[in-house]
């Protein structure tokens, strides 16, 4: 197995047992950018995957030692969160039905362009990233014995969001995100239309509040010729650019009344007029919106209609704001260092004790975004700035820190020449804490890492790292 060390892109795990297509292979998607790991057997793939979390799985079905779709079965009731590609040179409808079933992302049959493998990577990472990012952002609810539903990395009243998306992306249901500014309704949005049928179609993101009503309903709608001075020529709108894919509205609170009448009829009769014509045009497309006004106030006081309201919250979502799920802030914190550290080619910095206290005592009126916007700064410039987090308003009470005796090793004693006791490193210290951290979630999950995952408020491939960095013995982590 050869992997160039230099590229630190995404990590491809490629499986081929056919020794001149895994070079093939290799060779288009490392040009890419792309850090790709090639083996040639089921087993060899297992043995990999227990220890690591490739961000891409490409998998043969024919394989000198197995079948790939029965390993790819067995992965994902192992837990296996990485999306995979399925190639093969016997491609059937059959095959392909069972590939999807399996969890597979694509099927790519051979022999196949080099342009079409490239796509389908692209296509499956961005989906990855988004359901990480999705994830991480959106709190998680569990079934609990006692209560019906317990809250895993989040606190109270939450939904998950996770799990629904799935489901909600199969559908072709108008979906209603809420939440306030910065809770990530976007990311939702875009995340339903990347694991969608869709996906190949267009995502057309229109903000309600940033255009005039007038010039709204013109972009939306699309204009006939001389409808008004200006109108030179025929022009689409952005409801038939999106034909075929997702149109997300967000802050749709902000849309007239005039304007809700039009796209009720989007929505009732899926088609539209164009501003200063008769012809109706028909659309396929799906539509979901996001608000951080409340809309039933809205709607009870006439200045929302409530019919539309009906129409477009078919699939309610709530995205909560983060200071009511301080727990998940360490998680995020962890995953936009990785994110933006590798895209500028920085070595990430680490909070240190302070500024993680004062992360979570901190309210953060900006929610993700601002924590997000907090990391970036920090990467660039290449340490945290606690004293950011100072907020003008009386910051929540930050949660009370466990007694140091209960987890922190036993300090040397003086020595014999009269010295002071010896202590850890600050680096050291937290080490310590964080494999005490993963081990107990491992414990608690009874070695499943998805679960333990969520604990611990991380993604799937940032456990396994931290698996791998502090050497944690492989029976506490089956599974």
């Amino acid at each position: 197995m050869t992997v160039d060390a230099a590229v630190e892109g995404p990590e491809v795990l490629l499986v081929e047992d056919e020794h001149n297509l895994r070079e093939l292979y290799q060779d288009v998607l490392g040009a890419r950018g792309l850090r790709v790991v090639p083996l040639d057997s089921v087993t060899a793939a297992e043995a990999y995957l227990s220890r690591h979390a490739p961000d891409l799985l490409l998998l043969d079905v024919k394989l000198g030692d197995g079948d790939g779709l029965v390993l790819l079965d067995r992965l994902r009731k192992q837990g296996l969160r990485t999306p995979v590609i399925v190639m093969t040179a016997f491609g059937t409808v059959e095959r392909a039905v069972q590939a999807l079933r399996a969890g597979a992302a694509d099927f790519l049959v051979k022999p196949f362009p080099n342009e079409r493998l490239v796509s389908a990577v692209e296509a499956a990472l961005e989906t990855g990233r988004r359901l990480v990012e999705l994830e991480l952002a959106a709190p998680t609810l569990a079934p609990d014995s006692e209560t019906g539903r317990a809250l895993v990395g989040a606190e109270g009243g939450l939904r998950d969001v996770a799990a629904l998306l799935p489901r909600v992306a199969a559908s072709d249901a108008t979906v209603l995100v809420r939440g306030e500014s910065g809770t990530g309704k976007e990311l939702v949005a875009r995340a339903i239309h990347a694991a969608s049928p869709r996906l190949d179609g267009p995502f057309v993101s229109v903000n309600c509040a940033a255009l005039p009503p007038s010039l709204l309903e013109s972009e939306l709608f699309g204009f006939e010729r001389g409808a008004f001075t200006g109108a030179h020529s025929r022009r689409k709108g952005l409801i038939e650019t999106a034909e075929g894919g997702t149109l997300f509205l967000d802050e749709i609170g902000d849309m007239t009344l005039e304007a809700q009448a039009r796209l009720l009829r989007v929505l009732q009769e899926r088609e539209i007029t164009r501003i200063g014509g008769r012809e109706t045009v028909k659309v396929d497309l799906r539509v979901i919106s996001a608000t951080h006004r409340d809309l039933d106030a809205m709607a009870s006081s006439g200045l929302f209609r409530s019919d539309l309201l009906y129409r477009l919250a078919v699939i309610p979502i709530h995205l909560p704001p983060l200071r009511e799920r301080s727990r998940d802030i360490p998680g995020l914190i962890e995953h936009f260092l990785e994110k933006h550290a590798t895209r500028k080619g920085l070595t990430p910095p680490r909070p240190d004790a302070e500024t993680a206290r004062r992360a979570l005592a901190y309210a953060w009126p900006g929610n993700v975004r601002e924590l997000e916007n907090f990391v970036e700064r920090a990467v660039v410039l290449g340490h945290f700035d606690s004293e950011s987090l100072r907020a003008p308003q009386p910051p929540r009470e930050a949660p009370a820190p466990a007694p140091v005796a209960a987890s922190a090793p036993a300090v040397a004693s003086a020595s014999a020449v009269g010295e002071g006791p010896t202590v850890q490193t600050l680096r050291d210290a937290v080490a310590t804490a964080e494999r005490a951290a993963v081990i107990a979630a491992l414990q608690a999950s009874k070695g499943q890492k998805t679960a333990a995952a969520r604990l611990l408020g991380v993604s799937y491939k940032t456990l396994f790292n931290k698996i791998h960095e502090h050497g944690i013995r492989e029976e506490l982590h089956i599974g």
